[in-house]
């Protein structure tokens, strides 16, 4: 379970999933103990160089302490703690200190769910509902259908329903019912999407299949027999131990002290402590199929679906019951990551080499969990063979343009462009990835991309004049084509010289902002999605088309109004159904020119009440209902705003029938940040300051000039049934902002922004759709806000109130609460 700070459109710590490729570790220098059995000297120096790369690694990040356990054969070869458990007690971590590990419980969870299976007391093809009645799915197919099995592989069809429980102020009974009000986002079984709140219900499950409680299942079928006797199930157990980690953030590259979090309401997801001594009986267990010292303690059927995949989660990379099931250069690996406030951990598994490794560290979170598996299966299990591509294959390293270009495989889409002679690789809704060349056409993704990803150009075997990209990554690597642009020259004459019979569905197609085109070439239609090849569509039924390059799970269906005329095209795929409208070219009253965006800005400022009721107005109380569709949880949120460029706003969370916490943000022109009752206080960062100028900005309709260096009418398109400007603006500094214009009514229907997370996590994609307008004093306020983030997915905002020009002092949009 891996802690990070969602979007700043409300403040909150939520959990996400890293399945045990992603952040664990770093350290300040400090000292160490240890217990090292060892049977040769090469053994030794191996061991001696994975310390030294991750003791170097650590150094760089200075993440305040780790601890490390290897196993191999049955045996533990390398048990340390390394750095301070306590900055400020100057304290060092030992073997026996002990750490949260986070979501690598649920592999525990799981294990405890196929021995009930053994028992004869549990199947996983059970409803839920049979141990725990209260469980309940907003959707009824779903309801209706799911089983313990979906609860332990991340595939409810909820996405994310944590903030409930991580205000610590429902019960774990509570929190259940609480995900069971969410919108779901998928069907039952469609995909993966990490769901703490399912496998803490799977949890309860065992304990009511057992007469008896999550912990002391736990307690008794697998800390007792594996002799993991300093480990614990809750942070009040492990308080009272006399080694234990306390947690820290490194955000700023200064270890700022954490109070371990509570996870009582959603233990079986993530709530135990261990050390290194502890976790390699573990990883006997694992390696050892289900045996620990000649006892089995799980029958090999079960073990073995415990370590099936049971869904797919990206390219090769699945998920079983509790583990991440991947592959690492053939062999396959079992792992997971586990992170909470403090706190980061990684447990990974190579069954075929009987060798395992449990890295714990007390930072919430850090890249290194690549860097510590590399180093171990690496030294340990022999590094893989370089590509031979890579070498040479004709280009330089200088030869950096020769690179850049788009390059696809299905829906993955990496734009390789030259910058001041510097290459990026550009992903859609993610940050710039610099490549540093490392030999030949091989690049290193550079920060912020983690360890472990790189990139070799390479041409295609058998056709030499053309180039691939190797994508090598920790979930699996894969190969992706280059293309032409997609606007290859002569694709609109020939479209224009088409007579065939389907000439009345040439023409552009969008929604949300993605436009693609059916074209004519060669006497054939075609489908041209920006970044990707061309696809050729073949005729299955009227209408309705498959695609030449692509299986019969990929089709194009064509919608008619009444009138008989072509009004949407209607994608399938795996990941679902995507209807983009007709859309036409740019009006040519509005052409893209700083002439035309003067033009639709003025009828923008007129359409929202004019610029005299704007300046008449020096603040704004906006009260306002908030419903989280997707958390399950509701709320009442008021904001404030002062001109020039102050606001605050505070949200009050409910579920349950009771309030769960406050959430607090707050901007006076120079300083800002969040402020909420379940976790410590931040200050925006500078990139936040930025965006916060921008976004707080009381007049920032009528000062559009000054606050955007450049504004560009980027093309006319659809969103819904309405067509609609879609106005691009890029500030001096901070992030680009995109507005979806009508182009009858000229009100803002819709904004893109990416902005970046509180804690240093990075940008997200915000999107925020707005309707039922209503004129509040000369001014067309927007009484329905719906935003959609990362961490909290549908949020829907209706206006109650709105007042003008109160008198609200400079203290209100400052920070109330010390950090």
């Amino acid at each position: 379970m891996e802690l990070e700070k969602p979007s700043r459109l409300i403040v909150a710590a939520l959990l996400a999933v890293t399945i045990g490729l992603t952040p664990v570790f770093a350290a300040l220098g400090g000292a160490w103990s240890s217990s090292i059995q060892t049977g040769s000297a090469d053994v030794a120096a191996k061991l001696g160089s994975i310390e030294k790369t991750l003791d170097d690694k650590r150094k760089e990040l200075g993440v305040p302490g780790l601890s490390l356990v290897i196993v191999k054969d049955d045996r533990v070869i390398y048990a340390k703690g390394l750095g301070l458990k306590d900055v400020e007690g100057n304290l060092p971590v030992t073997e026996k200190t002990l750490f949260a590990i986070g979501s690598c419980s649920k592999a525990f969870t799981a294990m405890t769910a196929m021995m009930s299976v053994d028992d004869g007391k549990l199947s996983l093809e059970d409803s839920p509902k049979k141990y725990i009645p209260y469980f309940k799915l907003q959707d009824r197919d779903a309801d209706a259908k799911i089983t313990v099995r979906d609860l332990l592989c991340h595939r409810s069809g909820l996405d994310g329903t944590d903030l409930a429980w991580y205000t610590g102020m429902l019960n774990r009974e509570e929190v259940i019912k609480t995900a069971g009000l969410a919108k779901p986002t998928a069907k039952l079984g469609e995909k993966f999407q990490y769901q703490n709140v399912m496998f803490s219900a799977a949890g309860e499950v065992v304990a009511h299949a057992q007469r008896s409680t999550w912990e002391r299942v736990i307690a008794e079928r697998i800390f007792k027999p594996l002799g993991m006797n300093l480990s614990n199930t809750s942070a009040a157990e492990n308080r009272k131990s006399p080694d234990f980690a306390i947690g820290y953030d490194i955000a700023k590259k200064t270890p700022k002290r954490l109070a371990m979090r509570d996870l009582t309401n959603i233990a079986p997801a993530g709530a135990i402590n261990s050390n290194a001594v502890d976790m390699a009986k573990w990883l006997r267990l694992m390696l050892g199929g289900g045996m620990f010292a000649g006892k089995r303690l799980v029958s090999e059927k079960s073990f073995a679906e415990l370590t099936t995949k049971q869904i797919t989660v990206a390219g090769k990379t699945g998920y079983g019951l509790g583990w991440g099931v991947a592959d690492w250069h053939g062999h396959k690996l079992l792992t997971h990551s586990g992170g909470i406030d403090g706190f980061n951990s990684l447990v990974a598994v190579m069954p075929d080499q009987q060798l395992a490794f449990c890295l714990l560290t007390n930072v919430t979170s850090s890249p290194i969990g690549l860097t510590a598996r590399d180093a171990i299966f690496n030294t340990i299990v022999g590094k893989p063979e370089p590509i031979a591509a890579a070498a040479s294959t004709g280009t330089s390293a200088s030869n950096t343009a020769t690179e850049a270009g788009s390059y696809s495989a299905g829906a993955l889409v990496i734009e390789v462009v030259l910058n001041d002679d510097k290459l990026l690789a550009k992903v859609a809704g993610q940050p710039d990835y610099p490549l540093v060349n490392v030999g030949g056409r091989k690049y290193k993704l550079d920060d912020p991309a983690p360890d472990g990803f790189f990139m070799t150009f390479r041409p295609i075997k058998g056709n030499e004049s053309d180039t691939e990209m190797y994508l090598e990554q920790p979930q699996g690597s894969v190969v992706l084509a280059k293309h032409k642009p997609s606007s290859e020259p002569g694709t609109k004459a020939a479209s224009a010289d088409y007579s065939g019979p389907h000439k009345d569905l040439i023409g552009k197609y969008a929604m949300s902002g993605l436009a693609v085109e059916i074209a004519a070439k060669n006497g054939k239609l075609m489908l041209v999605v920006p970044g990707q090849p061309e696809y050729t569509l073949v005729e299955k039924e009227k209408d309705t088309f498959g695609a030449a390059e692509l299986s019969d799970s990929y089709s194009a269906r064509f919608k008619r109004g009444a009138d008989g005329n072509v009004s949407a095209l209607l994608i399938k795929q795996p990941e679902g159904e995507f209807e983009l409208k007709q859309a036409g070219d740019a009006p040519p009253a509005l052409s893209n020119s700083s002439a035309s965006a003067d033009e639709l800005m003025a009828k923008v400022i007129a359409a929202a009440g004019g610029e005299a009721n704007f300046r008449k107005h020096k603040s704004m109380i906006t009260t306002a209902s908030i419903e989280f569709e997707n958390q399950g949880s509701s709320g009442e949120v008021v904001s404030t705003s002062k001109a020039p460029n102050a606001s605050a706003n505070t949200t009050t969370l409910i579920a349950q029938g009771k309030k769960i916490g406050t959430i607090r943000e707050y901007f006076d022109g120079v300083t800002g940040g969040a402020e909420t009752s379940f976790s410590p206080p931040e200050a925006y960062t500078d990139e936040q300051l930025a965006d916060a100028r921008i976004d707080f900005a009381f007049y920032q309709l009528l000062d559009w000039k000054t606050l955007f260096k450049n504004t560009t009418i980027k093309e006319k398109s659809k969103l819904g049934d309405e067509e609609v400007y879609v106005v691009v603006k890029t500030p001096e500094k901070g992030s680009p902002v995109t507005d979806y214009i009508s182009t009858k009514s000229f009100l803002l229907l819709k904004r893109e922004v990416m902005r970046s997370t509180l804690g240093g996590d990075g940008p997200a994609k915000v999107s925020e759709t707005f309707s039922d307008y209503r004129n509040v004093d000369g001014l067309m306020v927007p009484f329905t806000t719906n935003s959609k983030s990362p961490g909290f997915g549908n949020v829907i905002t209706r206006v109650k109130e709105v007042r003008f020009d109160a008198d609200l002092p400079d203290a209100e949009f400052r920070a109330k609460l010390k950090r």
